[in-house]
């Protein structure tokens, strides 16, 4: 199932509301929704960390297996990110990230998909970035299209840019439109 809720959810979650008629389950989709200094995600020893310095509220929220739940209903092709924080600040900023181990051009398709997927919901934003965190070394991707697409998607659509980092990467949230 593809929730199509995801822009009165996050409405409601910041007006400080359990969603309503929520038909993913919204425990399986928000990991965390306060104003933490620390907001992380991890999957098999890739790790991203937001640094909350401004103590905005975030909510972090699980893409794959939250938001998406693979069902008859999804497509078995559909790509998607494994989570997404919402920085909720004067200017709301989201942050679709991808813990991958080694096909990073894989990873780029689900970043991509997930902007397609949502696009209506991501115009509120006044900034999407994405973040790759892989298992292997960052490769040379200066001329792979799907990266040079994603790049300019994020840049010139939603005021955004692409990190690719191996292993772990910890960002404070004032750094986030800081290029790598």
């Amino acid at each position: 199932m593809i929730c199509d809720r995801l822009e009165l959810c996050v409405d409601e979650v910041l007006s400080g509301k359990y969603p309503e008629k929520c038909g993913n389950h919204s425990e399986r989709c928000i990991v965390s929704s306060d104003r933490r200094s620390e907001i992380r995600c991890e999957e098999k020893k890739k790790k991203y960390i937001l640094e909350n310095s401004m103590k905005n509220h975030v909510i972090s929220f699980r893409m794959d297996g939250g938001i998406i739940v693979v069902d008859a209903s999804v497509p078995d092709n559909l790509n998607k990110c494994d989570y997404v924080f919402v920085v909720h600040s004067q200017e709301r900023s989201a942050i679709l990230i991808e813990l991958k181990g080694v096909d990073v051009p894989k990873s780029l398709k689900q970043i991509q998909q997930t902007l397609n997927l949502y696009r209506d919901f991501w115009k509120g934003f006044a900034h999407v970035y994405g973040r790759i965190i892989v298992a292997s070394s960052r490769p040379d991707l200066k001329a792979n299209p799907g990266y040079v697409n994603l790049v300019k998607t994020l840049k010139k659509i939603y005021h955004g840019n692409v990190k690719i980092v191996r292993q772990q990467f910890r960002e404070k949230d004032i750094d986030l439109s800081k290029e790598q």
